[in-house]
């Protein structure tokens, strides 16, 4: 298979890898999650309280060596230009299923998973609205937050820029693996 930022190349130019030792799982970003701070806990299979208990995040984690942090950063009109927002997240999400695919079809067996930010918005309304089993499991993309990941923290820790300036929004996700696979 291409490398892991090999793929990752095509769809973003800023990236940094980590170990997952260093990846901080916090309980206060799950309590985001429950205050409904997006509007989409209890509305969707890719957040809570859908999604695993922080401790199980940890544990699969732990099964990975290495984070690749992709982020790209959107330029919006204004700090009230939800619609430029809405459009930037749509565009991150669909990189980080392109990138998804194009991992899983180099190598069928090759062990990773693709991370993202905010909710999965493929279905609209979600399954779980309806109480109906996710209707594209294979795509569906946890956000870093959903896992209890301080997003912001995590960035400013391992030296990314989180905040570009005025009228800009950046998105974060990931791509979990263990560089001792990726050739």
């Amino acid at each position: 298979m291409s490398s892991v930022t090999g793929i990752a190349q095509h769809y973003f130019t800023d990236m940094k890898e980590i170990s997952s030792e260093e990846i901080v799982f916090r309980r206060e970003v799950r309590k985001l999650c429950e205050m409904n701070t997006c509007g989409n806990y209890g509305k969707n299979w890719t957040c809570p309280p859908a999604v695993e208990p922080i401790d199980a995040f940890r544990d699969r984690f732990g099964l990975f060596d290495t984070l690749l942090v992709v982020y790209r950063v959107y330029h919006v009109k204004s700090s009230f230009d939800w619609n430029g927002m809405k459009a930037g997240m749509s565009d991150f999400k669909d990189r980080l299923l392109d990138v998804k695919k194009e991992m899983e079809a180099a190598d069928p067996h090759f062990d990773f998973i693709v991370l993202g930010a905010g909710a999965c918005h493929l279905c609209d309304p979600c399954a779980y609205v309806d109480e109906e089993p996710c209707r594209n499991p294979e795509d569906a993309i946890v956000s870093l937050e959903a896992c209890g990941i301080d997003v912001m923290r995590l960035m400013k820790d391992h030296g990314m820029k989180y905040y570009n300036g005025k009228n800009t929004v950046t998105y974060v996700g990931g791509i979990l693996y263990n560089k001792s696979q990726n050739n």
